[in-house]
């Protein structure tokens, strides 16, 4: 929203929940929901969890 950046594209959104209604009211939101991206967040979230509840704030 700073850059005025009018889409936004998510490879998947069920990994993490962002501010999804407050971002739609301000730009388009494109979800892919592609299953390689879930797949590869599962991954990262089962090799390195410590690294994951790092970057969401666990």
């Amino acid at each position: 929203m700073l850059y005025k950046i009018p889409v936004v594209v998510m490879g998947e959104n069920r990994t993490f929940k962002g501010p999804e209604s407050y971002s739609r009211k301000r730009v388009e939101l494109v979800n892919l929901d592609l299953k390689g991206c879930r797949d590869m967040m599962a991954d990262f979230i089962r090799r390195r969890p410590e690294l994951w509840n790092e970057d969401i704030g666990v």
